[in-house]
């Protein structure tokens, strides 16, 4: 071969990776779930719970900036319990999410029972607050 002439590869064939695959297997992994080892139920789940992080997000931040703007003190400890407990809840959906629906390490473990007494700790705070304010 020359300068300039063109190598024809065979049709059925591809490289990838430095490896010659068929088409016939590219096709057959294109056809395969991207989780295939994470059932349907589960992936609804995990979504579930991500939603769930983000809602209670907002709510957190909302709280958090409503209780900064307020100057009366019985309505600033009200948005402060709210945010507290959206937070906890936040906090308990992230350790839950961490613990249960993904591969099991000492990190992920770790994380997961740091956010699980944190949010727990918030959750009771705010909860013991709420009903501290709204008597006044």
């Amino acid at each position: 071969m020359g300068h300039g002439q063109r190598v024809e590869a065979h049709p059925a064939l591809v490289f990838s990776r430095c490896r010659l695959i068929s088409r016939a297997e590219i096709a057959k992994v294109e056809a395969e779930p991207v989780h295939k080892d994470v059932p349907l139920k589960m992936q609804t789940i995990q979504w579930t719970l991500s939603v769930l992080i983000v809602i209670f997000l907002v709510l957190s931040l909302y709280f958090s900036v409503r209780y900064r703007r307020e100057a009366e003190p019985k309505q600033r400890g009200l948005y402060s319990a709210r945010m507290n407990i959206c937070m906890g809840l936040m906090l308990v959906v992230i350790a839950v999410s961490q613990l249960f629906f993904f591969e099991d390490s000492a990190t992920r473990r770790i994380f997961g029972t740091v956010c699980l007494l944190l949010g727990l700790f918030n959750l009771f705070a705010g909860i013991r607050n709420h009903n501290l304010f709204s008597r006044k």
